[in-house]
């Protein structure tokens, strides 16, 4: 029996390093509200920790609705048959695994509170080693292992700045971000020759409080990609392919469709073959730099980029941890099904919609 977490606060415990922090009202709804999440890629008779299992059973109810009947449309998620439990339902209790969204010292502090076991929960001293590999600043190295000898289909560079006056130093215009932040967050677009006085505070801060930024070249980006993997017994292994779409630095949704729908459309601007090659070198390169280390699914952001021709960044960053990529491809696909969109969405509550394609998301996919 395994025991899933979903815990979107992730990335915020990376960026500060602590066991407890308060993670703001947005985060903990997301929490609250998602929390019955993994019964999307569970098996039968797992356990899903959330903070309120009623709400949890109301919540998966409504997507269990519509795979139990006979009149359930196609393609929509089954949901599996776990049990929605709150932390003092798991006290003292044993697992064959632990499966989070993500590894930090926040969550393993909580299993230990409630004396859970599991024999893959990482030690402290292992979770600051998954925090260190989990930083923007794995990408330099990262890129510079993918791209050689094929830098003239692909783009990308990130330097790392631990002053405003190297940042001031790389071309006009460029990305700067932080070591480690949630996701569309820790972003600024800068233009050296006109840096506000907020932007310089920031960066100020970031130096101050992480050690430094990631400083990236400025694209053209045409389109978002990632490729999914996991690891599994120090071996990295691909799961499948993500497109989808960013507003404002923030996640909109995902095309759910074929894998080979997915290469045919991004086979518009890049040949399969590389996309296999870049496949190959991202495992080689996570069996040497995160086997022994992380153990669960991780994903590689990519982007297509217009400049004289179509290139693709193969590394735009490595997320350590479960991404809305996994989700999608937790989803049913097939040739007989239409195309779909999953989207998050929130009105009163954050929900999960599954719809058919929209033109305007098909158009930017």
């Amino acid at each position: 029996m395994n025991l899933h977490i979903f815990n979107p606060e992730h990335e915020i415990v990376l960026a500060d390093g602590g066991k407890r922090l308060n993670y703001g009202h947005n985060v903990e709804e997301l929490r609250m509200n998602m929390g019955w999440l993994p019964a999307l890629w569970a098996d039968d008779g797992d356990i899903v920790l959330v903070d309120d299992a009623a709400y949890a059973v109301k919540a998966s109810a409504r997507y269990r609705r519509k795979t139990d009947t006979d009149d359930a449309p196609t393609g929509q998620p089954r949901i599996a048959d776990v049990l929605f439990l709150e932390v003092n339902d798991i006290r003292g209790r044993h697992f064959d695994s632990v499966q989070p969204w993500g590894w930090n010292l926040s969550l393993t502090t909580l299993l230990a509170d409630a004396r859970v076991t599991a024999d893959n929960i990482p030690s402290e001293t292992r979770v600051g080693e998954i925090r260190t590999v989990s930083s923007r600043r794995q990408t330099t190295e990262a890129l510079r292992v993918i791209r050689s000898g094929i830098e003239d289909v692909t783009c990308g560079e990130a330097i790392y700045a631990t002053s405003v006056g190297d940042i001031l130093a790389t071309p006009p215009r460029h990305v700067v971000k932080s070591p480690w932040s949630s996701s569309g967050r820790g972003v600024r677009y800068v233009s050296s020759d006109n840096i506000s006085y907020n932007t310089q505070r920031w960066m100020d801060n970031v130096i101050r409080r992480q050690g430094g930024v990631m400083v990236e070249p400025y694209y053209n980006k045409v389109r978002d990609l990632a490729m999914e993997f996991s690891m599994d017994n120090g071996t990295a292994r691909y799961c499948g392919l993500s497109l989808f779409v960013t507003a404002n630095g923030g996640y909109v949704g995902n095309l759910i469709t074929t894998e080979e729908e997915k290469l045919r459309r991004l086979g518009r601007y890049v040949s399969p073959g590389l996309l296999e090659e870049v496949k190959q070198r991202i495992c080689r390169y996570a069996d040497r730099c995160f086997g022994g280390i992380y153990e669960g699914p991780f994903g590689v952001d990519m982007m297509i980029v217009a400049a004289d021709r179509f290139l693709l960044h193969p590394c735009v960053e490595i997320n350590l941890r479960r991404t809305m990529g996994h989700v999608a491809l937790a989803l049913p696909a097939s040739d007989a099904l239409p195309d779909r969109i999953m989207k998050l969405t929130h009105n009163v509550n954050y929900q999960l919609k599954i719809c058919e394609t929209e033109n305007n998301f098909v158009q930017t996919l």
